[in-house]
């Protein structure tokens, strides 16, 4: 007979500070990672009358993991991977993408390094864009200019940026980005010596496309429009 959840007709046994009394008792008798599903709680519980169901301990803070944070208990010890995520975690995520390493932020959510990279594509941000800056691959591409030009921009400080060596790409900050840069960026090109242009991008440039094709990634070469073949 399972053990009842009300003591007579109205008083209900497990009330919430009752269940929160319980999982203390759990964690001071459990030592390590503690159980985040209720499958893995239900396991440990059996033959455990005064451990409280997972059924009201979700129906009181909407997760196992929730439930022990709110105990009090050591946050080293919990996982939220398997919750749902609050206003407050998307916010620190939102503010801190981009200018914390995802590991760090993972660390700091006490989640995974995938969830978080999860999580980030569900909202629709990048470490790149949330930054506020662009690459200068991608600035060329913007602007339809050359890279090398872009590149001596850069060299020159007409552009405001820094290099991450991390990264290994530059870190364009767009406040730097006049109107009399944007002109000079799309100025027409005097010699042809680098055509088709550099954009930074060797595949598009050389009109290169890659397929997968029977679990094999294979190269697909296209001849530049205009260009005869012999024969």
């Amino acid at each position: 007979m399972p053990f009842p959840n009300f003591i007579g007709s109205h008083k209900r046994l497990w009330t919430k500070e009752n269940v929160i009394l319980a999982l203390q008792k759990f964690a001071k008798e459990n030592e390590g990672p503690l159980p985040t599903s209720d499958h893995v709680y239900n396991q440990l519980k059996k033959g455990r009358l005064d451990w409280p169901t997972s059924h009201r301990i979700l129906e009181y803070f909407g997760s196992i993991s929730r439930a022990w944070l709110a105990a009090g208990i050591d946050p080293e010890r919990v996982s939220l991977n398997y919750c749902g995520w609050t206003e407050s975690e998307i916010l620190y995520l939102k503010e801190n993408a981009g200018n914390m390493l995802i590991r760090e932020i993972a660390n700091s959510l006490r989640r995974s390094y995938a969830a978080v990279r999860r999580e980030m594509f569900q909202i629709g941000i990048t470490s790149r864009g949330n930054q506020g800056h662009f690459s200068a691959a991608l600035l060329a591409k913007e602007y339809d200019c050359s890279y090398d030009r872009l590149l001596n921009f850069l060299h020159t400080g007409k552009i405001s940026a820094h290099f991450c060596p991390k990264r290994h790409r530059w870190l364009i900050d767009l406040d730097s980005i006049t109107p009399e840069v944007i002109e000079s960026l799309k100025k027409r090109r005097i010699t042809h010596h680098t055509w088709p242009m550099d954009k930074g991008d060797y595949y598009q440039r050389h009109n290169i496309h890659r397929h997968l094709i029977d679990g094999k990634m294979v190269r697909v070469e296209e001849l530049p429009p205009g260009t005869r073949t012999r024969g």
